[in-house]
């Protein structure tokens, strides 16, 4: 299931009646009205498979974790001693669905500080899911490569686990595909004690691409070979990450959604803001589409 495809009647009942359950909270901070669009209902509904008190739960649990971490506030300044290796980007090209790729590479890893590690996988994952609302996909694609995989590089089990439990509660109906390139044995004690808190359905969609034959036609199932670098069995010659490139891409996206959120607040503070979140200042100041609940509502 793909997050932008048609919803029933009933979906449709269910994703109102989310809305409105939470309307008290989203009224009073204009910043989750910049995250609540109207796919997030059915986002959070799909997650909890359309049962309306674990979807409310869910969501409330992640609009306080919004409130008391500020995602949205995330600038690359705060972030770009994390990001200077290309460890982990979003890259300027989609995969073959029109997903953003999240790639990391765990051996550019430069850092030991579990907090600023999944903040700043946090600033990626935002701008990745802004991306896939804008165009429509909604979700993104992880690509992990492990070429140069070791116990120097490898991330703490601990922070493995924290960054699993963001991507569950906070980021759920976002990933549509993670592909681990070339995993050595070594990252197999990770993934065992990782696995047993993944999801089920997020564990169907990882899918593990090993050296060998069938490495190129895997690849190119899912990804446009002139967009994967040649290193990886791709055509694209040289690296995909450039620092200077990617922090100016940054920055205007840090200006964009700051302008976002002021524009909220000088709504909000004029009392225009009405209650449909479908509006210009909630829908469009990403680029975001118009929503479903407002076409079909």
């Amino acid at each position: 299931m793909d997050l932008f495809e048609p919803i029933s009647e009933e979906q449709l009942d269910l994703a109102l009646q989310l809305k409105a359950l939470v309307q008290d909270v989203v009224q009073k901070h204009p910043e989750l009205r910049l995250f609540c669009n109207d796919w997030t209902y059915v986002r959070y509904l799909r997650a909890r498979s359309w049962d309306l008190s674990k979807a409310h739960k869910m969501l409330l649990g992640t609009l306080q974790w919004r409130l008391e971490t500020r995602p949205q506030e995330i600038v690359w300044a705060q972030v770009e001693k994390e990001a200077e290796t290309g460890k982990t980007f979003v890259s300027p090209h989609a995969d073959k669905e029109g997903r953003p790729v999240v790639m990391m590479r765990p051996r550019n890893q430069n850092t030991r500080d579990e907090k600023e590690q999944v903040m700043f996988l946090i600033y990626c994952l935002e701008h990745a899911s802004r991306l896939a609302d804008e165009q429509r996909v909604g979700k993104m694609t992880w690509l992990l490569d492990f070429e140069g995989y070791s116990m120097r590089n490898a991330p703490a089990i601990r922070t493995s686990l924290a960054v699993l439990h963001t991507l569950q509660n906070h980021y759920p109906e976002r990933l549509g595909q993670a592909v681990c390139y070339h995993a050595p044995t070594l990252f197999s004690m990770t993934w065992k004690a990782v696995s047993p808190f993944i999801d089920p359905i997020t564990k169907k969609k990882i899918a593990f691409v090993d050296k060998g034959p069938h490495e190129e036609p895997e690849m190119s199932a899912r990804f446009h070979l002139e967009h994967i670098e040649s290193c990886m069995g791709g055509r694209h010659q040289g690296m995909l990450f450039k620092l200077e490139d990617y922090r100016q891409r940054m920055q205007v996206e840090d200006a964009a959604v700051a302008n976002s959120i002021r524009m909220l607040e000088i709504h909000a503070s004029s009392g225009s803001m009405g209650s449909d979140l479908s509006d210009a200042s909630s829908a469009t100041q990403y680029g975001r589409s118009p929503s479903p609940l407002a076409m079909m509502g």
